[in-house]
């Protein structure tokens, strides 16, 4: 019985037709996501001279009959979808039945198929059909795509090294092998093994094999469900100090370019200079999805990308923020008590001390140290956390300014500063923002500000104070946004490098930077928290 069939016109014109074989990659990942609709639990993938040559796919899943093997070349001829109304519940990867003629126009092409009846041969070259022969072959299907474009010599010449065309296959194998880790995945080039990947029970036992430790260690496991749409997938902690090129989005399990949800993803980090790692596969019923956007099938689009969105950053800041402070600082007892007299120092000497936050006294206060009047060293369970201080007392001033949770300080020797027009354009445009965050004015003249209060846990002088403006001037049209405005008054009014603090000082900073929402990175980026096990620290010095 054939189940294969070729499209009606009306059915053709629906869909965004194109061309889909630009290179061997384009190549490998047609007969992959055949093989993976097939239900294949094993891929077997061999190229030669880069894919140029030769790119052969084995698997084991269904396998074709000896009908609809001669179909399955014919160009709009599919099993996925039958009818106009199928385009909007596409659950296959494949649907559009363009593939395999594609993939036979340009090249020597030769399929065996069984679907555990009766085995078939075909030999097409350059889109002729040259025989159909019968095929001892167990059931499966196994594709043999030889001198690729040997027909259109101009495509074959724009071609790339064969290194780089190689890379570009195994990072496709790595794409599809992540997000189907049952399924085993093996690629060879020229007869040599390149990558071998057994079946795993998780996607994180997946990543742990294809990742370096230092990457792979920082990843946490995600698993969450409104509805009918789940987020699933690995998130990286915010510390990841490593540079990496693990960044896979997928879409009911297929690979895809999202740059809004990429964005989303770097947003939600707060777009730090260590790009997080993450490979997230989010499942949504095909109704909403809109599968056919691309030729390639590279790119989708949801119906209501907001909601898409703010799940994924729900995710992140609900689970993989939280969860990733409890792992990496884990304090003595706590004692909740009003601040001490020596924290005045945390703020200029004549300003009052911050008095509405309370402090964690911690025991053994021995366990932190400072390091060039800059670094704070601090001791955890599993090692060392190294705190850059001042984008720690940044990153505590920023939540606070935003959230509004800002008590002003009254100055016993108020600030004047004389502003440019420049600089009072900017004033009078973010007065009301700066008044919000604490910072209190008083006008004298024309261009000539005093400045009486400054937020409760400011460290500034006069100088930091008067570069205020300056800066906010800088940021052009940014300067009307909050946030980049929160971001120059905790930047300017957080402790400065070099500043010796007491130990009571950093035990106060350490507690209560890991209570805020983004520990790790800075307001504008910077990473703030250096984590160093024991293990690692064992490594250095040779004794693991």
């Amino acid at each position: 019985m054939n189940i294969i069939r070729v499209l009606s016109p009306d059915v053709r014109g629906k869909i965004a037709a194109g061309e889909v074989i630009l290179r061997p990659a384009s190549v490998v990942k047609e007969l992959i996501e055949n093989s993976l609709d097939a239900n294949a639990s094993r891929i077997d993938t061999d190229i030669a001279n880069g894919g140029k040559d030769k790119c052969l796919v084995n698997d084991d899943g269904h396998g074709m009959s000896r009908a609809d093997a001669p179909l399955s070349i014919e160009r709009y001829a599919t099993s996925k979808i039958t009818s106009v109304a199928d385009i909007d519940s596409i659950a296959t990867f494949g649907f559009r039945g363009e593939a395999l003629a594609s993939i036979a126009q340009v090249s020597k092409f030769e399929l065996e198929t069984s679907d555990g009846n009766e085995g078939t041969r075909l030999v097409v070259e350059g889109g002729a059909l040259k025989g159909v022969y019968g095929s001892e072959r167990p059931q499966g299907t196994r594709i043999k795509v030889s001198n690729l474009f040997y027909n259109l010599p101009a495509r074959r010449k724009f071609l790339k090294s064969v290194t780089w065309e190689r890379r570009l296959i195994m990072e496709l194998v790595k794409t599809y092998a992540l997000v189907c880790p049952r399924v085993t995945f093996s690629l060879l080039d020229g007869g040599k093994a390149i990558l071998s990947l057994m079946h795993s029970d998780s996607m994180l036992a997946r990543a742990k094999a294809l990742l370096p430790r230092d990457i792979a260690d920082h990843l946490e496991v995600v698993d969450f469900e409104v509805g009918r749409t789940r987020i699933t997938g690995l998130l990286s902690r915010p510390d990841l100090a490593a540079t990496h090129r693990f960044s896979h989005i997928y879409v009911n399990s297929r690979p895809v370019k999202y740059p809004r949800l990429y964005r989303a993803i770097i947003e939600a980090y707060e777009n730090p200079k260590n790009a997080p790692a993450f490979a997230i596969d989010i499942k949504a019923e095909p109704q909403i999805v809109d599968a056919n956007v691309h030729p390639a099938k590279t790119e989708v689009k949801f119906k209501d990308e907001r909601y898409i969105t703010d799940l994924l950053v729900q995710v992140i800041k609900r689970d993989v923020f939280k969860r990733s402070v409890r792992i990496d600082y884990e304090n003595k007892t706590y004692e909740a008590t009003g601040a001490p007299q020596a924290a005045q120092r945390f703020v200029q000497d004549a300003a009052i001390p911050y008095g509405e936050d309370k402090v964690a006294s911690i025991h053994d206060s021995d366990e932190f140290w400072q390091l060039h009047g800059t670094y704070i060293l601090a001791q955890t369970k599993s090692g060392l956390i190294i705190v850059d201080q001042h984008v720690a007392h940044e990153r505590i001033i920023y939540e606070k300014v935003m959230r509004g949770r800002v008590q002003s300080q009254r100055l016993l020797f108020p600030v004047t500063i004389e502003l440019t027009s420049d600089e009072h354009r900017v004033y009078q445009r973010t007065k009301k923002a700066l008044e919000e965050m604490g910072i209190e004015f008083k006008e004298f003249s024309s261009n000539t500000v005093i400045i009486d209060s400054v937020p409760v846990d400011f460290r500034i002088d006069r100088e930091e104070i008067a570069g205020i403006f300056g800066e906010l001037l800088e940021l052009g049209d940014l300067a009307g946004e909050r946030a980049r405005i929160a971001q120059v008054v905790a930047c300017r009014g957080a402790v400065k490098a070099g500043q010796k603090l007491s130990v009571l000082e950093m035990q106060s900073l350490v507690d209560r930077l890991f209570a805020t929402e983004n520990p790790y990175t800075c307001p504008h980026g910077r990473p703030i928290v250096v984590k160093l096990t024991l293990e690692e620290l064992g490594h250095k010095f040779g004794r693991s």
